[in-house]
């Protein structure tokens, strides 16, 4: 069994989490930030941080901590020297996340020992791949002397934590490799990466060096038969030659620019120019002396700078708006809700009521999408029929989708199942789906097919095909529309990228379904052509086993009335005041606190225990979990559920929750939460409600 042990509220650390890590200027005080907080919220013996360089195969050790006695950890060699990964880092790599528990009498194998006490033989450990996008960038681990001290909960928990540094560790990669570039550039000022070429007043080359040839893959005769302008984008000519008239005028004596030349291969390659003009003996000018240096490198490494940042802000962004936007959209869904039950059918209010419920949901799906986007969604996942999940979508997708695009199905009868949020499977299908609507504004035909495949013919890049082994799902929504061009599909999963006009997308729908389909640990693939379609195809993993049976929320008009004391505490009123007319209205006696101070007294005050507390996790002063560990001391039969408005608080949910408590995430419905407030008075949560 699992040894309790005090918890820090993890949902107001992860909210800041973010903010420290970008402050952060070197991967150990990266390394150390995570740290600091999977001892607040975990607690181990042992720690350590290595960064992956998938280029090379090779690890590198960054910090390595342990509990030498009773002390405090302290640093320690790490147990193994930096180089090719061990057997432990190869299976993390290969299968993702690992817990491992041993019996303490169990003799210690490799990979399982700590690392500074070697004599005492680690009982519980936790591996965890640290990503940033398809990449792995480095082996998170703790390690702790107790047997079973850590839960499949902790695992996912770990795997958040992770998945904060992985951003950090990207960006501070990133600007070391500019640095290095930089560097190297200053180094080389006189030396061989300085191209040196003639070119003639008219912009013919005059004289290339083999550099330049091979820098754009032509020979020098194919060259010296071209025109500078046959090989600069075509962006670049006009402000290159206007240059070079004021060096031929005289009104400049050189000039420096960067500008994109044209290999013959039709790659853009960055370069920087510095330009000067050659005079004859009278000041005529002759021909152009050229130096060149080849920026493709820095730009590249400029541009990923960029979209490290952007990834990095929109996480930051995603996880700041939750909380706040979230309890605001409770109270307009819950109230809306409400006020929908008491107006008459004919009533023409109704339609207005209608109208603010609808785009109160509209709001919650753009958040759940930011949030998905960045991987702070929190999946549930569970055994799905893939084929059941498209059926049960195509009322609905034949209504989106127009009466001037056919939808066909083509189902594989003998699908396999995979393990996934059906929710989450749901929005990228509709998403891939509407994507594919747009591509047909004449009209079309939109397919959607499944099919079992081997991860051996299923064609994915290396990288990709390395974390998904045996056998695979693949569901493909395909258009005949109007495809894309390169350029277009190169920034398709980018956070904020549409070609729609203005007021028709958010560009975030795409970029949605990466995020869904690479946390659920699948791939996505396009193959599209401009005018002849597009064929979005994802992979999932099989899963064994029989699909779980879904929630089933009985309608509120058959709600049964509850009985019990309430204990409502929430600091945001909106939101209190929205959960107590509810549950008073359900037949529960309610009491309601506005802080956990407020909670703290009314309970001293209270002749008979409460039958359920109701309570935020963020808070000022006690968080929830915090608040519920002091009321259970007191009323040890006391049940909890929690509410949050952050959907990482959500990791802490089921068995890492003080007194085992329940979790609601915001923004809910009136239904939701008397639905919720009667399985938690019953002892059962929403997912053995399920199997029940």
């Amino acid at each position: 069994m699992t040894m309790e042990r005090p918890r820090a509220e993890l949902g107001t650390a992860l909210l800041d989490l973010g903010y420290r890590l970008a402050g952060v200027r070197t991967p150990e005080e990266a390394a150390r930030t995570i740290a600091a907080v999977a001892q607040d919220v975990l607690g181990w013996d042992a720690y350590s941080l290595d960064l992956y360089f998938a280029e090379l195969d090779m690890v590198q050790a960054i910090v390595s901590m342990d509990r030498m006695g009773n002390g405090p950890p302290i640093d320690v060699p790490h147990a193994y020297a930096s180089g090719p990964p061990g057997p432990m880092a190869r299976k993390v790599l290969a299968e993702g996340a690992q817990l491992i528990l041993r019996d303490a009498a169990e003799p210690a194998s490799e990979g399982l020992t700590p690392f500074g006490a070697v004599s005492r033989p680690s009982a519980s450990l936790m591996f965890v791949p640290v990503r940033h996008g398809e990449r792995v960038t480095g082996i998170l681990s703790v390690q702790s002397y107790t047997p079973r001290a850590y839960l499949a909960g902790d695992l996912a928990m770990l795997q958040t934590l992770a998945d904060h540094c992985g951003s950090a560790l990207e960006r501070l990669r990133i600007e070391e490799a500019l640095r290095e570039s930089q560097a190297q550039l200053q180094r080389a000022e006189s030396a061989a990466l300085v191209i040196t070429a003639h070119i003639g007043l008219d912009g013919s080359w005059r004289k290339v060096p083999s550099t330049l040839c091979e820098l754009l893959g032509y020979t020098e005769d194919e060259l010296l038969a071209r025109n500078v302008a046959d090989v600069t984008h075509a962006e670049d000519v006009e402000g290159d030659l206007a240059q070079r008239q004021r060096l031929i005028a005289g009104k400049a004596r050189s000039y420096d620019l960067m500008l994109r030349l044209l290999g013959r291969d039709g790659r853009v390659v960055w370069v920087y120019a510095n330009n000067s003009v050659v005079q004859n003996a009278a000041g005529a000018p002759l021909y152009f002396l050229t130096y060149i240096r080849d920026m493709s490198e820095r730009m590249i490494l400029e541009e990923q700078l960029r979209q490290a940042q952007k990834m990095e802000a929109v996480g930051q962004l995603a996880g700041g708006v939750a909380h706040d936007f979230n309890n605001l959209l409770t109270a307009i869904i819950g109230n809306s809700e409400l006020l929908l039950r008491s107006i008459e059918a004919e009533d023409q209010r109704r339609l207005d009521v209608l109208e603010i419920n609808r785009a109160a949901h509209r709001a919650a799906t753009l958040t759940r999408q930011l949030l998905a986007f960045s991987r702070k969604q929190v999946l549930q996942p569970r055994v799905v029929d893939l084929n059941a999940v498209v059926t049960e979508l195509t009322t609905m997708l034949r209504r989106i989708i127009g009466e001037h695009v056919e939808l066909r199905l083509e189902l594989e009868p003998a699908l396999g199942r995979v393990l996934a949020d059906p929710g989450q499977l749901e929005q990228v299908i509709t998403n891939l789906s509407l994507n594919a609507r747009d591509a047909m504004p004449s009209g079309g035909r939109l397919t959607i097919r499944t099919a079992n495949v081997e991860t051996a013919s299923a064609p994915l890049p290396g990288p990709e095909a390395a974390h998904l082994l045996g056998p695979l799902v693949e569901v493909s929504v395909m258009d005949n529309g109007v495809g894309m061009d390169e350029r277009t599909q190169a920034r398709l999963f980018e956070p904020f990228f549409t070609t729609k006009g203005l007021g028709r997308g958010t560009g975030l729908g795409l970029a949605t379904v990466y995020g869904i389909v690479r946390q659920s640990g699948g791939h996505i693939r396009v193959s599209t052509r401009l005018d002849h379609g597009s064929t979005f195809t994802v992979y999932l993993p099989m899963a064994e086993g029989m699909p779980d049976a879904a929630v089933e929320t009985s309608a509120w008009s058959e709600t049964p009335r509850g009985t019990g004391t309430v204990l409502v505490v929430e600091d945001e009123d909106a939101v209190r005041y929205l959960a107590c007319r509810v549950l008073r209205g359900n037949g529960f006696r309610v009491l309601e606190a506005g802080s956990p101070a407020a909670a703290l007294r009314m309970a001293r005050e209270q002749s008979r225990p409460v039958d359920l507390l109701v309570t935020d996790v963020v808070m000022p002063g006690l968080s929830g979990p915090e608040l519920a560990e002091r009321l259970v001391a007191a009323w040890p039969d006391l049940k909890v559920l929690y509410i949050t408005g952050y959907a990482e608080e959500a990791i802490q949910r089921r068995g890492a929750l003080p007194a085992g408590g329940a979790l609601l995430e915001k923004p809910f419905t009136a239904q939701q939460l008397a639905e919720r407030v009667r399985l938690a008075l019953a002892g059962t949560s929403a997912d053995a409600d399920a199997r029940a």
